[in-house]
């Protein structure tokens, strides 16, 4: 029979580093059994509680007794029907003729989109104007020891997308039923099977390398095409319908259906879908400025720790919000425990910031960005929106001397509009100089930023003195939303999909995987 135990807390500070695989044994002396009282157990979830006193691990677990134990008779059993949900999680595919779609991008939307479509049988063509993980993990290396950008290869570019030198967060506030078959099948393709039970699971850079080659090689396996290094630049229309793309090379591939997730680094395409037909609607976008701290600091706030953080408990991170009467409000945004902040332009002459941690969250440093809102009223359109982002990151490239450094100052400094950087020491690989972010930022997001600092010093000790703001991220989300046809999710080109975060209807890696998955049923329905 099977039971569940619910709130089992374990103190984090006694814990053993290894506590997730003896958390069995603590479950069934809680319940006064001996510690081989169990057949077997799983862990449904586990998350920490820092609110009051010391840390808590605080797990739910199924586990599984002999029927006719004593135990069996201690515990409360789960009724058999209840226990499908359990199951490893499907994906409900509908029949289809559909054969050789088209998938365009391998971000976390095109790459679940491609999966979806293989295993229906369809043997989609997927294409990527970068290179394999391999190859482009090699030409990040060499952008961030020499300085020399491959506009085709970079943190932007290539395959599994920006997302693939991130945190590699698996949460999010949008509910979708495909959750489950999405963690899964990040766990199936090598990332770590923890991730199906944390309250919040993150992979981490180091292994998501390993992930997007893993959920290349089953879409491989189940009879799809890959073509990396090939830029699509336009679409083949004929009577009104999309037929395939063309490329940069001038090659036209025709598709009975075509997807395309172009990710937030495919701005180009994105303009020449608009002028090709492709509805849109301008909406609120966000830019922000990454915030560095050490990550003690944060560990000591968010863990109450006096002393060192015990190996049980990953490093800290937090999510704060600040909503000042007089300025922009403020949230802060991809929060990187022990990681290290990154150039993750994907243009030459211009910077762009971003975040990034391994799996083991281990550096000296953490980092955030701090985010405002940016309403649609506030431009003529969507090519001022992207204009103004234009120019911001040519202006962070310049102040950070015209060669990928990126320009910092203290928080504290930022708050009294003055020069100010006390340490060059950082996580940044392409290393900070003395900047003035202050006269960097748009007056909108500046504003916000010092009430939000502010606020956020008040909620963690420390937050300004001991933080400097770095650069400037306008890759956090688009100006532009294309519109889908609520039946079908076609846009208004007949035969293409268009979705992920490049085409705003996506934000963050879950969000987006589930939006691909959307699209592909829907694909595999109109077959």
């Amino acid at each position: 029979m099977y039971t569940i135990f619910r709130n089992l807390s374990v103190n984090a500070l006694t814990a053993p580093a290894d506590i997730d695989r003896r958390i069995g044994a603590v479950a069934a002396k809680t319940a006064g059994l001996p510690p081989d009282a169990f057949r077997s157990w799983r862990i449904l979830a586990k998350s920490v509680d820092s609110r009051r006193g010391a840390p808590q691990l605080v797990y739910t677990l199924l586990v599984e007794v002999e029927k006719t134990s004593s135990a069996a008779r201690k515990l409360e059993p789960v009724p058999p029907e209840m226990l499908a949900q359990f199951e490893a999680p499907r994906l409900e595919l509908p029949e289809t003729t559909l054969l050789h779609p088209l998938v365009v991008g391998t971000g976390p939307a095109g790459i679940f989109a491609a999966l979806a479509l293989a295993m229906a049988g369809t043997r989609p063509i997927v294409l990527d104007r970068g290179p394999e993980v391999e190859p482009r993990f090699a030409a990040v290396q060499h952008f961030l020891e020499t300085r020399e950008l491959e506009e085709s290869a970079n943190l932007l570019i290539g395959e599994g997308g920006a997302g693939t030198f991130s945190d590699g967060k698996l949460y999010t506030g949008t509910r979708d039923g495909n959750s489950g078959f999405i963690l899964n099948a990040f766990a199936e393709a090598g990332a770590p099977a923890e991730i199906r039970y944390l309250k919040r699971p993150h992979i981490g850079s180091d292994r998501l390398r390993l992930v997007a080659a893993g959920l290349r090689k089953r879409i491989l396996n189940l009879g799809g095409e890959f073509r990396f290094g090939v830029e699509v630049t336009d679409l083949l229309l004929r009577d009104g319908r999309c037929r395939g793309v063309v490329t940069a090379s001038g090659e036209t591939i025709e598709a009975p259906l075509t997807l395309i997730a172009a990710g937030l680094g495919g701005r180009e395409l994105s303009r020449r879908l608009r002028e090709r037909g492709a509805a849109c609607e301008f909406k609120s976008f966000q830019i922000g400025c990454r915030i560095e701290h050490p990550q003690e600091l944060v560990d000591r706030r968010q863990y109450r720790l006096t002393g060192s953080r015990p190996e049980a408990l990953g490093a800290a991170e937090y999510h704060m919000v600040s909503h000042p009467q007089r300025a922009p409000g403020v949230s802060t945004f991809c929060m990187c425990p022990g990681g290290e902040i990154l150039n993750a332009t994907a243009w030459r002459g211009r910077s762009v910031t971003n975040g990034m941690s391994d799996y083991a969250r281990a550096g000296e440093f953490a980092n955030s960005c701090l985010i405002v809102t940016f309403p649609p009223e506030k431009f003529t359109g969507p090519d001022a929106a992207y204009a103004r982002l234009e120019a911001l990151e040519k202006a962070v490239f310049e102040q950070g001397g015209s060669d990928y450094t990126l320009p910092a100052q203290d928080a504290a400094a930022f708050l009294r509009r003055r020069n100010g950087l006390s340490s060059r020491r950082t996580s940044c690989r392409c290393g900070i100089v003395p900047g003035r972010i202050d006269r960097l930022l748009p007056e909108e997001l500046g504003a916000g930023i010092a009430a939000a600092l502010t606020h956020f010093d008040r909620l963690m000790p420390g937050f300004i003195r001991h933080g400097r703001l770095i650069g400037t991220e306008t890759c956090v989300s688009s100006p532009l939303r294309f519109l889908r046809d609520p039946a079908t999710l076609e846009s208004s080109l007949a035969g293409l999909y268009l979705g992920g975060e490049g085409a705003g209807c996506a934000g963050g890696i879950m969000s987006a995987a589930a939006d691909g998955l959307r699209l592909a049923l829907a694909m595999l329905r109109r077959g």
